[in-house]
């Protein structure tokens, strides 16, 4: 029985060599099994990285359309005399494809690295080639961003949606403000006179900068070392500092400069900062202690080096003010009088 078997087998094998159209039929029958083999296996992938249902479902249609074409053109190419004429021609249809939609594939080899990197997900802050926003959706060609309008500092919500194009993620820096814990680093400086104290200055601004941050930092401690455990990072500090540098001031004097560093979540640096801002404000008008202006206030006078007192300033302007048109009248009236 098993003989009768092999003899068959050989015998179909030898006709298939024997005879072209057996060979055709089997080669459409296993570029079938391939085709599809390869949209079903799209097909999962799709379904697992698309979590849109409507994008999903048109990426399914359009994939299915694809490979129904590709199938039927290399069937056709299989059943054809001029095998090697209709290879030549796909090839050039599938290389002039490539040449004009270059954009189509280099978001798919972005949504690929995305797959394997996992440079984001749904519900990160990131930043790219100008783009800042929380990502709200995953498409296969486009990220879905909830823009914000960060403008170096990350604070305003926009509430519009924007489209981030995969293709960016060959081409530009990604900034993921969220990746491994949701914390960043703020500054704020203020100017003081070099007259003031900067050791017990310095040492003030820090302490009330601690007591104020008191729960943002024992939760920053919990969270911010997590990166430490997924990379090869160091943990940070998260208590607040403060460190005083001479600048030139804008006036043009030297000024103590204290900039208090703090950490704080990445979506509510700007609740926090105004918050801190007025509490440290509060707190040096109660210490009496100075702060410098950025630009101090001055009069404008008509001869320089002579500071005119604010209360006397506007009626010496309006005396000088008359006596100029009442002097301007009178050249005019005597230049009537020398014309008549």
């Amino acid at each position: 029985m098993k003989q009768w078997h092999l003899d068959w087998l050989a015998v179909l094998l030898q006709r298939m060599r024997d005879e072209p159209a057996a060979t055709k039929v089997a080669a459409t029958l296993v570029l079938v099994a391939a085709f599809y083999a390869a949209h079903r296996l799209l097909r999962f992938y799709i379904g697992r990285l698309v979590t849109r249902p409507e994008s999903r479902v048109n990426y399914w249609n359009y994939s299915r359309s694809v490979w129904a074409l590709l199938g039927l053109a290399l069937v056709v190419a299989v059943w054809l005399e001029e095998l090697k004429t209709v290879t030549l021609v796909l090839a050039g249809v599938l290389a002039g494809i490539l040449i004009t939609g270059k954009e189509v594939f280099l978001g798919l080899a972005g949504r690929m690295s995305l797959a394997v990197a996992d440079h984001y997900k749904i519900g990160d802050r990131v930043r790219i080639n100008g783009v800042c926003g929380d990502v709200i959706n995953i498409g296969l060609l486009y990220t879905w961003l909830l823009e914000v309008d960060y403008d170096h500092g990350e604070n305003q919500a926009t509430g519009r949606v924007i489209l981030l194009p995969h293709m960016w993620l060959t081409q530009h820096s990604l900034i993921n403000s969220t990746l491994g814990h949701e914390y960043v680093w703020d500054e704020m400086e203020l100017s003081f006179p070099l007259s003031v104290d900067g050791q017990r200055l310095v040492a003030l601004l820090t302490d009330a900068a601690s007591r104020f941050l008191r729960s943002e930092v024992e939760e920053a401690a919990r969270n911010v070392p997590r990166l430490g455990r997924t990379f090869a990072a160091k943990d940070p500090p998260v208590t607040p500092i403060a460190y005083a540098r001479i600048v030139l001031h804008g006036s043009g004097h030297q000024v103590l400069a204290v900039t208090v560093r703090f950490a704080c979540k990445v979506r509510s640096r700007r609740v926090l900062h105004s918050a801190l801002t007025l509490h440290l404000l509060a707190l040096l008008r109660e210490q009496g202690i100075p702060v410098h202006q950025s630009y101090p206030y001055a009069q404008p006078d008509a001869s320089p080096g002579a500071p005119e007192q604010p209360g006397a300033a506007p009626e010496a302007r309006s005396g000088e003010g008359k006596a100029r048109e009442a002097d301007t009248a009178a050249q005019q009236g005597a230049r009537r009088g020398s014309a008549g």
